[in-house]
């Protein structure tokens, strides 16, 4: 299915809904993803595409259409060129910051369920430079979108922290730590919470949990909410996902059973964080249980169908499947 497809599930209660000239703006991390196969003579292949969770949820918004804008670290290099290209070739603005260290790479090794993932110096050392362009698109956006950012960079954080203003009314946070990428588990902890204290949503997974919190996910939202964020969704892998507020909204649904096989649920997470981006950017953050469901309901079924190929269908150039407008 081409073209765009829109939600207007929830009463509109942003002050502004994106434009072109003032896009929703993500900040967090685009790199080049090497994925190995194994063959069937038993040989291995690989071929690689475009990917990091901050690019993911870019083009998700994009093919959801909703007007946006993407802002991560790039090397000046072969790798950075076909980034640019991939968001100039969907008209996406691309506000860049060159590291000298390249562009960030993840090899994927074949394994039981999702491949393993490990990445490079380069993706490890992304960084955001808060340059006057990007700034200037921080401040003009209706919403920020932050995910895989390096919330354990000291500088990082407090540049954020300085260039989103009114956060309770604009900023959408996905953790989305990796193995690998985070260097500083307990400065990441620090820094994110103070980053949720005053946000208007957050997403946090079972692995997001785990990782971070050493905690269930129950308790971990709940520890969002305690802290200041305004709504939670909570996501549990094939258990589905939950939407809480502090106003009392707390709704969950299964996840939706499609067609075909699972192959990768790598960027699962991406579409469900996007799709939720996106509701909330065309149609307000829920008031009532019935408009955080039909939010869920949506978020549930393209990932379904995200699972059902590899890397994140909403991030390639295919059609979308039929599911994904339900």
């Amino acid at each position: 299915m081409q073209g765009t497809i829109r939600d207007m599930s929830s009463k509109p209660t942003a002050k502004a809904r994106p434009t072109p000239d003032a896009p929703v703006v993500v900040i967090g991390d685009a790199i080049v993803t090497e994925l190995q196969e194994t063959e069937a003579r038993g040989g291995l292949t690989s071929r690689s595409y475009v990917s990091g969770s901050a690019l993911n949820v870019t083009m998700a918004l994009a093919r959801l259409g909703v007007p946006v804008a993407l802002i991560a670290s790039i090397g000046d290099d072969p790798d950075g060129v076909r980034i640019r290209a991939h968001l100039r070739k969907h008209g996406i603005r691309f506000a860049p910051s060159v590291s000298l260290a390249g562009t960030g790479r993840a090899i994927g090794e074949p394994a039981d369920g999702e491949p393993l993932y490990t990445f490079d110096d380069a993706a490890r050392a992304r960084r955001i430079r808060f340059d006057d362009e990007q700034v200037a698109l921080i401040r003009a956006a209706p919403f920020v979108a932050i995910s895989g950012f390096a919330f354990d960079d000291k500088k990082q954080h407090r540049r954020l922290l300085e260039a989103v203003i009114r956060p309770q009314e604009r900023l959408l946070l996905d953790p989305n730590p990796r193995l690998g990428l985070v260097e500083d588990p307990v400065a990441f902890v620090d820094n994110f919470e103070r980053h949720v204290s005053s946000a208007l949503f957050t997403h946090l997974s079972d692995n997001d949990a785990d990782l971070l919190f050493e905690a269930p996910l129950d308790e971990a939202t709940s520890d969002m909410l305690d802290l200041g964020a305004t709504h939670v969704l909570a996501t549990e892998g094939n258990r589905g996902g939950r939407w809480v507020n502090r106003a009392g909204i707390d709704v969950a649904e299964p996840i939706v059973d499609l067609p075909g096989d699972i192959v990768d649920t790598m960027g699962a997470g991406d579409a469900v964080f996007a799709t939720a981006v996106a509701s909330i950017a065309q149609g307000g953050v829920p008031r009532e249980g019935a408009d955080a469901r039909r939010i869920l309901q949506r978020a549930m079924t393209v990932a379904a169908a995200t699972v059902r190929v590899t890397g994140s269908f909403l991030a390639a150039d295919d059609d979308l499947p039929s599911a994904a407008g339900a």
